[in-house]
């Protein structure tokens, strides 16, 4: 983590009512250029055409000239390219939103400073899209409730069409809580609105984050972290007799309990010791 991330990680953590009023300044063109280094440049071309490598020619020219339409308050965001992709181990697929590479360059910016300041405010259920996380951990972090004991019950559950779905006035009122800077909020809306080209027209988003876009993974995690991870911690597990407990991947989630009897509306699995 650069040191200006790590000043605004510490705030985060020094303060978790603290709203961060001044940010869009760190968007310079030298963090820029730091974040590009960062990416993977293999990804397909925007509605542009543009590839990585093109862009990469005159990186240090196209950075500043990013920068200066920032600062005039002059970026728009394209629409993302949308396309259809196989979604692992079903006959369905899933849109794909496929920014510009410079489209793409700015988001990534923006999600690592709302990373900065939110791995301060993430809880510990939570593993996808996450510095330092993986699948693999979420599994094992499952494994070892259920071998500790106390969970006699599974629950495993999908959101279905999460990303597609995502509610754009009630992220934006998550996102205030924390940041209170206009020119980033505004960038947000604008990816959130910039909608999407199908076929060659211009498709308008009213819900949803494309998934494909740098932004999206830290923005879905922000609202299921109030919507279910801080719910389920300070409510509804506060609430069982018993053991209950929730690791989440993304939109994916499984929760653990002691008693049937608290969740016996929904559909359980009994777990073999």
């Amino acid at each position: 983590m650069s040191t200006q991330l790590e000043r605004i990680a510490q705030k985060a953590r020094a303060d978790r009512k603290l709203r961060f009023t001044a940010l869009a300044h760190h968007l310079t063109p030298e963090f820029l250029q730091e974040t590009w280094r960062l990416m993977n440049r293999r990804g397909a071309s925007g509605i542009d055409g543009e590839t990585a490598r093109e862009f990469e020619r005159d990186l240090d020219r196209r950075t500043e000239e990013l920068v200066a339409r920032l600062k005039a308050g002059q970026y728009q965001a394209p629409p993302v390219r949308r396309v259809e992709i196989p979604k692992p181990g079903t006959d369905q697929r899933r849109p794909l939103g496929i920014p510009t590479v410079e489209d793409r360059l700015l988001q990534r910016a923006v999600a690592r400073i709302l990373e900065a300041i939110y791995e301060a405010d993430f809880l510990d259920v939570s593993y996808g899209y996450r510095p330092g996380r993986s699948p693999h951990k979420a599994l094992g972090k499952l494994r070892d409730h259920i071998l500790q004991g106390r969970v006699n019950y599974v629950l495993k559950a999908d959101i279905c069409g999460y990303f597609d779905h995502l509610n754009h006035a009630w992220l934006m009122r998550m996102l205030r809580l924390r940041i209170g800077d206009p020119i980033i909020l505004r960038l947000i809306g604008k990816w959130l609105r910039a909608g999407a080209m199908v076929n060659g027209v211009v498709v308008q988003t009213v819900e949803g984050v494309p998934q494909g876009g740098p932004i999206s993974p830290v923005l879905a995690n922000i609202y299921l972290h109030y919507v279910l991870d801080l719910w389920f911690e300070r409510v509804f597990a506060r609430e069982c007799n018993g053991k209950a407990c929730l690791v989440r991947f993304a939109d994916d989630y499984v929760t653990c309990f002691q008693y049937r009897a608290l969740v016996s509306h929904r559909k359980v699995t009994r777990v073999s010791h």
